[in-house]
């Protein structure tokens, strides 16, 4: 309440939060999820990326205002919860959080700009089989820790430093899939068990525990700290107590080697093969807290959610394009002494995460002259830096470029096929009937039978009553 004038007060009413917290099964969150996407369906899309050990979906909810193609310019964002499965916290910040997108799109400045000028991924749960056996109340229980198959999915990716020798498992491809597949910028990974924002790298080739410095060190500080700022627990560094006293991250933030490794993590591998910076986020000390404690994650982290997210905009962006405004695919775009670059989408757009600073930035691709110019970045917005590349031995000749043409691929083929078949009438209609994923029709044990009714009338409370 503010005070205005004796006997006259107003209510500061907060923003719309989630108006239910629970524990959502597999079943329970399938329903949710299909009646948001149905619900909101002008800024909503749901899909999945592939199937778990046990057959069940690995959905992902995409947010925005044209949620189902990529937009030229407009970066893709991820976030991935629940990849131990008996880490659940994550999970269900997940599911609050596309409520709060929904509900507040249109009337929440900040929401209705996140939406507009990003592409937002939300993957709930990465290991779907392994939340089914998990228990609720347990802190440090292992159950449902790992897949169906008993392998920890955050040590089954291609390391850079060691070889991981277990068979790769079926969520794990379908994840390298996926992010070989959308030009990620940003990424979370949301885990239990501590309470601090963990950076690349996990490991080193010494496979000690140390400082092991990635080339955007300082980037991934600024990303990290952009989260643990907004969660005061998180920040003052001391995150649980009474398991591990002698824990301190400064400003709730640690370089992962630096607090204990991890050969085969997810976040390196999205760093090192691809364009995506991520960073796994600690939610909390207990794994699977009770019900009736939800509500105060979700009090704790709403605000570094969106935080973070705002962060794929900083850093660099612009489009790399021929002579004739043409985008140049897979270009390349490297940044003075970082030894890192990041490649153009199929439309060459990019966007390139970097701290405040002057740097110099050179755009390069097979068949065209480098290119380097001075870009100054602030904190507050990304800067748009633009090239325009001249094919070699076609400059002031008067002819055609006698480089030859590269085949075009069999995706790139389907690509312009696409396009084309977007630019009729209903096109785009019928792209999104013919990927629909409403269709659900399967057989279910009588166990999932029971959970799918259960979700039923927790998501339709109004219409719907269960009994035996």
């Amino acid at each position: 309440y503010i005070f205005l004038r004796p006997q006259l007060w107003i209510s500061v009413v907060p923003l719309e939060l989630p108006l239910e917290f629970r524990h959502h099964n597999y079943a329970d969150m399938e329903l949710f999820l299909r009646k948001y996407s149905s619900e909101f369906s002008s800024i909503t899309h749901l899909y999945s990326i592939g199937r778990s050990v046990q057959d069940r979906e690995l959905y992902v909810m995409i947010i925005s205002d044209n949620p189902n193609v990529h937009e030229h310019g407009e970066p893709e964002f991820k976030y991935v919860g629940n990849m131990h499965g008996n880490e659940v916290v994550g999970r269900e910040l997940l599911l609050n959080l596309i409520e709060y997108l929904c509900r507040n799109y249109g009337t929440d400045p900040e929401v209705t700009q996140l939406v507009n000028s990003t592409r937002i991924h939300i993957m709930p749960s990465m290991n779907p089989d392994g939340y089914e056996v998990a228990m609720e109340g347990k802190r440090n229980i292992y159950g449902g820790r790992n897949n169906s198959n008993d392998y920890d999915l955050n040590r089954n990716f291609p390391d850079q430093f060691v070889t991981i020798t277990e068979p790769r498992q079926p969520e794990t491809i379908a994840v390298m899939g996926w992010l070989k597949s959308t030009p990620f910028v940003l990424s979370a990974n949301l885990h239990g068990g501590s309470l601090v924002v963990n950076y690349p790298f996990d490991d080193d080739k010494e496979g000690l525990s140390h400082y092991s410095r990635s080339p955007d060190d300082e980037t991934f500080k600024q990303v990290a700290k952009a989260y643990s700022q907004e969660n005061p627990l998180m920040y003052k560094g001391h995150p649980c107590n009474d398991l591990d006293p002698e824990d301190y991250f400064e400003d709730g933030i640690t370089n992962g080697a630096n607090w204990y490794t991890v050969p085969g993590g997810m976040q390196d591998w999205n760093y090192v093969n691809t364009n995506c910076f991520e960073v796994t986020i600690e939610l909390g000390c207990v794994k699977y807290p009770l019900a009736k404690e939800l509500p105060k994650y979700w009090e704790q982290n709403w605000r570094a959610l969106l935080q973070f997210m705002h962060q794929v905009h900083t850093g660099i962006k612009g489009t790399v394009s021929d002579q004739d405004k043409v985008g140049i695919p897979n270009a390349t775009i490297s940044v003075g002494v970082i030894d890192h670059n990041i490649t153009t989408g199929h439309t060459g757009d990019y966007w390139r995460l970097l701290v405040p600073g002057t740097y110099a930035v050179t755009a390069s691709a097979d068949g065209y002259k480098p290119l380097t110019t001075y870009a100054t970045v602030s904190k507050d917005q990304a800067e748009v830096v633009d090239f325009r590349l001249t094919r070699l031995n076609s400059e002031n000749t008067g002819h055609a470029s006698t480089v030859p043409q590269l085949t075009r691929s069999p995706s790139d083929r389907k690509l312009s096929s696409l396009i084309k078949e977007l630019s009729l009438d209903q096109g785009l209609e019928q792209l999104v009937k013919s990927t629909a994923t409403d269709n659900s029709f399967r057989y279910r044990r009588p166990k999932d039978l029971e959970a799918f009714l259960r979700g039923l009338t927790l998501n339709f409370p109004q219409i719907t009553s269960l009994h035996k």
